[in-house]
């Protein structure tokens, strides 16, 4: 018997997904990707935004593979609608890499969507595999989630504050690394994020309730396709009052300025004479992520060593783990920061450092920005 997961995975549900898509084509070709695929099952495809709500209700499916652009009721009108019915569902847009395309799509992360791909046109097939491999790697993501952490949330329905306290599961446990003795006087150098599923949400909320006062640099690898950070980087420089950029090569690493790593090329930094500066790096994949936390990671202590804060919010994998434990253990003042795991839409990458024993500090959401400050 072969199968793509590991022994201990068994009895586990498939993930019950239904696809919202105003093409037969798209929908045909989605079917034919998952539906090969043990563990993932489609209970209905749409072929409207009406009907995808409608089915929301009925399936209460595990994920939505929601297109955008569609005629009637768009895919942001229908994420709006299903949100309200659930504001816990997982959503994934799926979109054209065009313009009104990308900034639909930002606009649709912001408003709960956990995470987007690009799709793939006619013209692009040679792109088509790397949509697939990236389609289930996502998938397969709220698989982990559904076996091993049963949402608890659902215990508290008087009210849809997912931050109240749940009795019903004892939480993961793992140990915090001491803040170092003299915290009083440490001033971080940067501040670097990693995020990926839910994040651009997430950055939103962080970035915003920041101190814009003696704020460091702060550098930021999302896991996004090519053609949305530059969008997400606007959205975010309107949400949040901080002046959000999508790196490009040789920029000038200022304090109190916001660097978004661009979607296909790592993130890296270099010291030179006249300050310290962006560069990027086409190199391939690390953690099947391109940009990479790792890769930023490494680059940011390389050139700071010390008074690193790092912060990881929530995301599927473990991208930013190695990356943060060699911070970690380079100096004792090097502050490492995850997203707790009641907040998180995946809590891969936070639990990932947060069971290595690293992080000083694993907080809920709401209440990141004000520890930082």
């Amino acid at each position: 018997m072969h199968s793509h997961t590991s022994q201990n995975e068994g009895a586990k549900m498939p993930v019950r997904i239904i696809l919202v898509d105003d093409s037969a084509i798209v929908r045909g070709m989605l079917r034919q990707i998952v539906e090969k695929e043990p563990g993932l099952e489609i209970v209905f495809a749409a072929q409207n935004g009406k009907i995808g709500v409608d089915k929301y209700s009925e399936f209460k499916p595990d994920v939505v593979l929601m297109d955008i652009e569609m005629p009637g009721m768009n895919g942001l009108e229908a994420l709006e609608a299903i949100l309200k019915i659930d504001p816990q569902a997982k959503i994934i847009m799926c979109s054209s890499l065009t313009q009104s395309g990308a900034s639909m799509t930002v606009k649709a992360l912001e408003i709960g969507a956990v995470d987007c791909l690009a799709k793939p046109t006619s013209n692009s097939i040679d792109r088509s595999d790397n949509f697939e491999e990236q389609l289930l790697i996502r998938l397969k993501a709220f698989a982990k989630v559904k076996s091993f952490a049963p949402k608890p949330r659902v215990a508290d329905n008087s009210s849809n504050n997912i931050s109240s306290p749940q009795p019903s599961r004892a939480p993961t446990s793992f140990t915090l690394r001491e803040y170092p003795a003299a915290m009083s006087v440490f001033k971080p150098q940067v501040l670097a994020i990693g995020s990926s599923t839910g994040g651009p949400k997430a950055l939103a909320t962080v970035l915003t309730n920041l101190s814009k006062i003696d704020l460091p640099p702060v550098l930021i690898t999302q896991h996004m396709p090519a053609g949305f950070t530059k969008m997400l980087a606007e959205s975010l420089t309107r949400d949040t009052g901080l002046n959000v950029v999508e790196a490009g090569e040789d920029m000038l690493i200022k304090s109190g300025q916001v660097y978004i790593a661009p979607g296909g090329k790592h993130l890296k930094i270099e010291k030179r004479t006249s300050g310290i500066f962006t560069t990027l790096d086409n190199g391939p994949q690390v953690n099947f992520c391109k940009p990479a936390v790792d890769v930023m990671m490494d680059s940011i202590l390389k050139v700071y060593k010390n008074g690193i804060l790092s912060l990881i919010l929530t995301g599927m994998g473990h991208d930013g783990l190695d990356g943060c434990q060699r911070i970690a253990d380079a100096d004792s003042k090097n502050l490492l920061v995850a997203q707790d795991e009641l907040t998180s839409v995946v809590w891969g990458m936070p639990a990932a450092v947060a069971k290595a024993g690293i992080c000083n500090a694993v907080l809920p959401l709401d209440d990141i920005a004000h520890t930082i400050n």
